[in-house]
């Protein structure tokens, strides 16, 4: 499978171990991504001063996705988002689509966009990719969080369910991990608030984690690198802001499935979360290995009596 490639700002610098773990995984699953040459920010910062020099921007990358021949994959949720509403701007609206047009010197036919996380799970395959598994993760004990754009608005996001999605709970499921129940897995971090309101984004933060401790994760899985900055990059401030202890490894799902696929915490740029994940990475396995010493015992101790009566 060949797929254009549009990383967005934040992999190539806050969330370089997405970037990383997406190339290693995508490599593993048999994909070929060819990153978009000349590529530029989605639009997402200039969104607050000018809504249509934002669109003009996603627009311009489609273009050079158009260029490619290839459907174009996106793991991070506000370019995917953006990038498909500028689709779809362009195909309904022909004023905007005219000045693009004008602009970039050259007709824009459409381009197939699609979030890494639908790829994985629908084009992959679940089934497909859990052959590639040789390290089942038992012992992870993980709440599914989509954010608030990733499936929404179903307009533009068809891959799933906006209000009750389940691909990220399937493909979390599919490596061995136990998926727990999460209502909060489509609710806002607080990400968009956190520049003007900390405040009430760490109010908001502070819910996920709450019902994540609550179910008894150990940790979070996630899609989204403003929603990984908020829970793992902003973990301790959230604590220090509530008076808590939270502690909770947030992982990238591609993280998740490249452990399962036995690839190494390095390539997988591990060490690159602020909370480490370094004991839940430790605690695979050993419930399962610990079960099997019980029953090895308990079927020892039978044998072992009767060998006392014996005497």
């Amino acid at each position: 499978m060949k797929l254009a490639y549009y990383p967005g700002c934040t992999l190539h610098g806050t969330a370089r171990e997405y970037n990383a773990s997406t190339k290693a995984v995508s490599k593993a699953a048999g994909i070929e991504l060819t990153e978009l040459a000349d590529w530029n920010c989605c639009g997402a910062l200039e969104a607050i001063f000018d809504k249509e020099l934002s669109m003009g921007l996603s627009a311009r990358n489609n273009m050079l996705a158009q260029k490619t021949g290839l459907d174009l994959v996106v793991p991070c949720s506000i370019c995917s988002h953006n990038l498909s509403r500028a689709d779809k701007a362009m195909k309904t609206d022909e004023a905007f689509r005219a000045k693009i047009e004008k602009a970039l010197g050259e007709k824009y036919n459409g381009v197939k966009i699609k979030h890494l996380l639908d790829v994985m799970v629908n084009d992959v395959g679940t089934e497909a990719l859990a052959k590639k598994f040789v390290k089942p993760l038992k012992g992870i004990k993980a709440v599914p969080y989509y954010g608030c754009l990733l499936v929404r608005p179903s307009e533009v996001s068809k891959f799933d369910n906006p209000e009750n999605p389940t691909s990220l709970d399937a493909l979390i499921k599919a490596t061995g991990a136990e998926c727990l129940p999460f209502t909060q897995k489509t609710k806002c971090c607080g990400g968009n608030l956190l520049m003007s309101k900390q405040d009430y984004a760490f109010i908001l933060t502070k819910k996920l984690f709450d019902e994540a401790k609550s179910a008894g994760a150990n940790c979070i899985v996630v899609a989204c690198p403003m929603c990984h900055m908020l829970l793992d990059g902003q973990q301790s401030m959230v604590e220090k802001a509530h008076n808590t202890v939270i502690g909770l490894p947030i992982l990238y799902f591609t993280q998740l499935i490249g452990l399962a696929m036995g690839l190494g915490e390095k390539e997988l740029e591990l060490d690159k979360n602020m909370v480490s994940p370094k004991s839940l990475i430790e605690s695979i396995g050993k419930q399962e290995d610990k079960k099997i010493e019980t029953e090895i015992e308990n079927k020892a101790e039978p044998k072992a009596n009767e060998e006392v009566a014996k005497k």
